[in-house]
């Protein structure tokens, strides 16, 4: 039988002799996430995209798995191919890369890169004529959590004069990559940016291009909690492509992150100390103040180690005991905080939740993507340490034996 997340948890600390936080990392759900992607996208290539998380274990299985993957700097090249992976399994899909990142890509030959404007287009082609170029268009991003239209994408006047530009350069143009935004909630902007994308495919036919690759990007959600899951979008954008792109000779890449990641990491902690804390509240009819009792909670990791996705990533973890309360149990207004001596080291905040004793544990789900990646020691507070579930039947390894 393969052990459920609160099993495992509970193994590790019976293993693991003082140990009061960690994090859980589950390969075989990317195993799972590669089938998925295959049955509902089989045309499309995925490309990991390395800053989800970049976790060399992660890495590895994933290249296993035949997923390629795009990176956003040169040591993100250089940890894909210490994996093993070739330079044409890569794509350097940061519109904005400095002198040195392409420096590096041209001496490993990895060609494939994208760019948004005519003052990276022209650096591209002084310093790495032989490149291939994937024009990055702006998309409709209105329905993701983080959108990325103010930062990269061409808009579509400024997307036809660079392919203009291209031509009178002699640049190797191969295709058009767009990005709906992290965490999209909705379809409409794939679909959008696809016929976008289609249109710049004939502006390029104008000038004499014939465009080989199309990069639909990421935004793709990795689990099932919010109000669309992978299997809708995927079911939506799917005929949409075929029918725009219906060429054979056209390859459809993607750039997801946390579709692959999310759901593969969760974070225990134990709580190491607490307080009943009293606010209170007016009532705005009877202009009477009533106390309303709050217990708090600390914990050895928070916003400044896995948990900075609260702040970077828009998130909000939820939080579960590791002994189940009974049915009748009575819920407490509860607030988790952070082992850090800043305010705003808060994990989670006004929840209803069982009691807890000093020494209890709880744990986070879905924390893999935008989390470990962007962690830091702040405070002198260290990492939390890795294990590893390999297999279904829960084998485990430790970070310093993997």
């Amino acid at each position: 039988m393969p052990l459920s997340t609160s099993d495992l948890i509970k193994r590790i600390i019976e293993e693991s002799q003082g140990i009061s936080v960690f994090t859980t990392v589950d390969l075989g759900r990317l195993i799972s996430q590669a089938v998925q992607w295959k049955k509902y996208l089989p045309r499309i290539q995925p490309f990991y995209a390395v800053k989800a998380n970049p976790d060399l274990n992660i890495l590895r299985t994933l290249f296993l798995l035949g997923v390629n993957f795009d990176c956003a700097s040169k040591g993100e090249i250089e940890m894909v191919l210490n994996l093993g992976a070739e330079p044409n399994q890569i794509i350097f899909a940061n519109p904005a890369k400095g002198f040195d990142h392409i420096q590096y890509s041209k001496a490993k030959d990895v060609r494939l890169m994208t760019f948004d404007n005519m003052a990276e287009l022209k650096k591209i082609l002084n310093m790495f004529p032989e490149a291939e170029l994937v024009l990055r268009i702006s998309s409709n991003d209105t329905m993701s959590l983080l959108p990325f239209g103010f930062k990269f994408g061409a808009r579509r006047e400024d997307a036809c004069q660079l392919i203009a530009a291209c031509a009178q350069l002699k640049a190797n143009l191969v295709g058009i990559s767009f990005h709906v935004g992290s965490g999209c909630y909705s379809s409409v902007g794939f679909i959008d940016t696809i016929h976008r994308a289609r249109e710049m495919f004939n502006e390029a036919e104008k000038h004499g291009f014939r465009l080989t690759l199309l990069d639909i990007g990421g935004g793709f959600p990795g689990d099932t909690e919010g109000s669309i899951t992978f299997a809708d979008i995927a079911s939506d954008i799917g005929p949409v492509i075929d029918n725009l792109f219906p060429e054979p000779d056209i390859q459809v890449i993607a750039e997801p992150g946390r579709y692959f990641c999310t759901s593969t990491i969760n974070v225990a902690l134990q709580v190491y100390a607490k307080r009943d804390y009293i606010s209170r509240r007016v009532d705005p009819d009877t202009k009477e103040c009533h106390p309303i009792k709050e217990i708090q909670y600390y914990c050895p990791d928070g916003v400044y180690g896995n948990f900075n996705n609260i702040i970077y990533d828009h998130a909000t973890p939820i939080c579960h005991p590791l002994v189940e309360p009974p049915l009748d149990t009575v819920l407490y207004n509860s607030t988790f905080f952070g082992p850090t001596c800043d305010s705003i080291d808060v994990i989670a905040k006004n929840i209803s939740f069982p009691p807890l004793e000093l020494g209890d544990w709880v744990y986070f789900t879905n924390m893999g993507a935008y989390t470990t990646a962007a962690g830091s020691c702040f405070n002198g507070i260290e990492r939390p340490p890795i294990f590893y579930k390999i297999l279904d039947q829960g084998d485990l390894k430790d970070d310093r034996n993997i």
